[in-house]
């Protein structure tokens, strides 16, 4: 295993984590079974999480992309 399968293993498990995490309609995400409510804003915490995410997903495509183009 190289340096990038090694960081998109890490960066998958942590989007899959993050995405749970952001599940519509639940406080605290599907991992803590929250009550559903619904929610029209991302706001605080949500909302910085929606973000890194979206930065992460970015970095494992480009991470994919140089993978393809280095073989």
């Amino acid at each position: 295993m190289n340096i990038f399968d090694i960081l998109q293993l890490i960066l998958s498990i942590v989007i899959i984590f993050l995405i749970l995490l952001q599940q519509r309609g639940t406080e605290g995400g599907v991992l803590f079974g929250g009550r559903t409510e619904f929610f029209l804003k991302r706001r605080g915490l949500d909302k910085n999480i929606y973000y890194i995410t979206w930065i992460l997903i970015i970095i494992f495509i480009g991470i994919s992309l140089l993978r393809v183009i280095g073989k």
